[in-house]
């Protein structure tokens, strides 16, 4: 999380979601939408501005679990 609310997330591999695209969790839940891309081409960063703020334990569950594009 940064300290706007937002989430960073890195890309596995070359292939990232395009700025605005929906990015949701493994069970289909949308969390926000990517608002930058950065970082190294080969594997960049993304930041996903959420729709809401996470309670703690939903935040603590994002950490570490895969994001796919809606």
């Amino acid at each position: 999380m940064t300290p706007l609310g937002d989430l960073t997330a890195r890309a596995l591999g070359a292939s990232f979601p395009r700025e605005g695209t929906l990015v949701a969790d493994v069970r289909g839940l949308v969390h926000g939408r990517v608002a930058r891309v950065f970082g190294p081409v080969a594997q960049p960063y993304f930041t996903v501005r959420l729709r809401r703020a996470p309670r703690p334990h939903d935040g603590a569950r994002l950490v570490g679990s895969a994001l796919v594009r809606e």
